[in-house]
């Protein structure tokens, strides 16, 4: 079984940045002390909001893939696997969603 919620220290291994937690998820509530934000909030987020921002960057950047490398390779803090990481997710729920649908 799942859980409904994502702790803080789950995000952080998701690859979000500690310190932007709140900027991106809003107001987490508090469980014995421990930061939580509700599963369907981040889901609905990372689907709503951050995918389609990572899509307009990809489109932006996939004529010169080597910018990409080039940012990788100076360290600069874009993020890249991590946005990888999370397209892959929504990606793999919509897909999962869709055929759910189907098989309905």
């Amino acid at each position: 079984m799942r859980s409904e919620h994502f702790s803080a220290s789950d995000l952080i291994a998701l690859g979000y940045a500690p310190d932007r937690l709140t900027s991106v998820f809003g107001e987490p509530d508090s469980v014995d002390g421990e930061s939580i934000w509700d599963r369907e909030t981040v889901v609905a987020i990372e689907r709503d909001v951050l995918a389609p921002a990572v899509r307009v960057l990809w489109d932006a950047f996939a004529p010169e893939w080597n910018t990409r490398v080039r940012m990788q390779g100076v360290s600069l803090p874009l993020g890249w696997p991590q946005m990888e990481q999370m397209l892959a997710r929504v990606t793999t729920r919509e897909t999962a969603e869709c055929q759910g649908a189907h098989a309905s």
